[in-house]
């Protein structure tokens, strides 16, 4: 059976835009990875590594930890062997308060895919495949949103902008794929950032689909 381990944000740890009552996180059947585990039952294990407010590559001075290149390292070596690293990462680097090209972005995903295909990270296994996943754009009705002065216009602009960045920072690179969320999926018009229950259900499928043709599965 393939292990696959999906690193990510929010969006993979389920944060829900339109929580009722207490329940902030979507449930393991609601989820993109628990769609992706039911989509691949029997073939492959997914192993969620999503943490709310995880970028790339920054450090968040009201939130430790969430630096996405630090951890990086032990959760490979925490779960391996692995076939296949995912990524969906991005959308906390165009915060407002980081300032960043999306080709830095680009450059700083460029970075997490090489320390996943780096084989010295492994004793078990080895070196995985990759999975880059776009994140779906930021809506523009982010003024109406109370994310809006954590997010605003640019990060809009830039969010829009990260599939053509990732694409070209990527291209070349041996054994790394690139799916494009905001192609099977949207964000809610209720917070304008979170994948809705039908941004999920779409991308976990679609997911599924290209890891399929990955791993020949």
């Amino acid at each position: 059976m393939k292990r696959i381990l999906c690193y990510g944000d929010s969006n993979t740890w389920g944060h829900n835009p339109e929580p009722d009552g207490e329940d902030f996180r979507y449930g393991d059947d609601v989820r993109w990875t628990g769609i992706l585990q039911k989509c691949l039952e029997g073939r492959a294990k997914i192993i969620e590594e999503g943490l709310c407010g995880r970028s790339i590559m920054f450090d968040d001075p009201t939130s430790p930890d969430r630096n996405g290149r630090k951890f990086l390292g032990c959760s490979l070596q925490s779960h391996q062997p692995l076939d296949l690293v995912v990524f969906m990462l991005g959308t906390n680097d165009i915060r407002h308060i980081f300032t960043p090209s999306v080709k830095e972005i680009a450059a700083g995903m460029v970075n997490l895919v090489k320390m996943a295909r780096n084989p010295d990270t492994y004793w078990v296994g080895e070196r995985p495949e990759v999975l880059v996943i776009v994140p779906a754009p930021v809506r523009d009705e982010i003024a109406s949103s109370d994310f809006y002065g954590m997010y605003d216009e640019e990060s809009v602009s830039k969010s829009k902008a990260l599939y053509a960045a990732y694409e070209a920072a990527l291209k070349g690179m041996e054994g790394v794929w690139l799916l494009d969320a905001g192609k099977v999926a949207e964000v809610s018009v209720k917070d304008c950032i979170h994948l809705s229950r039908e941004g999920h259900r779409n991308l976990g499928r679609a997911a599924a689909e290209c890891i399929e043709e990955i791993l020949k599965i």
